[in-house]
């Protein structure tokens, strides 16, 4: 069980626990000595810590329920793979699979190892994959666990606990949450932080 707790309050920041490590815009910051309070309403004049903005922004920190989309699953030769189109924040990370996927059915026997590589780049965790045969895959580089990109989303890289409800099939160690304020899957990121202008 993961050391690393999320708690998303209502109508207020994210409040991150236990994390060995943080970073924000590329940088790792200092190790947290206790809870981290991140925005989520994007209106910080400290970002990407709370400063108490969305106390006078008027944001709300849920969203209304959206139908789910199903789960698509994709049936190779060698690997299966999941997508979650509930959870995908579109950072395209995935382009690369539609050529490796053809290059599976036609045999080629290192394609299943790439394609299980470029699911593990998925930030979101909307995509996960089976091995239908024995298969080696080099696991990515570890990152810092709670990784905050500049002008973007919150990317946790590592197993981690949340009082929201999680997505089906969603990875148990990755995910995006939303720190712009805009998007319409709260509390998970959905890709609208593009939109705004001037989001650090």
């Amino acid at each position: 069980m993961s050391d690393v707790s999320i708690t998303v309050i209502p109508d207020g920041p994210m409040k991150v626990s236990g994390a060995r490590s943080l970073a924000y815009a590329g940088e790792l910051l200092p190790t947290p000595e206790g809870d981290v309070y991140l925005c989520r309403c994007g209106e910080s004049k400290n970002a990407p810590f709370c400063d108490g903005s969305h106390k006078t922004t008027g944001f709300v920190g849920s969203s209304e329920p959206r139908t789910a989309r199903p789960v698509a699953v994709w049936e190779g030769r060698t690997i299966r793979t999941r997508f979650n189109p509930n959870t995908c924040m579109h950072a395209y990370y995935c382009k690369p699979l539609n050529a490796l996927r053809e290059a599976d059915l036609a045999g080629d026997d290192s394609a299943a190892a790439e394609i299980a590589r470029v699911v593990g780049t998925c930030p979101s965790g909307a995509l996960s994959y089976e091995a239908i045969s024995p298969l080696s895959v080099v696991d990515p580089e570890a990152g810092p666990q709670i990784d905050i990109q500049a002008g973007g989303e919150v990317r946790v890289q590592c197993a981690f606990v949340i009082n929201a409800e999680r997505p089906e099939a969603q990875a148990d160690d990755r995910a995006t949450l939303c720190r712009c304020g805009l998007s319409k899957s709260k509390p998970w990121c959905d890709g609208r932080h593009s939109k705004r202008d001037a989001f650090r």
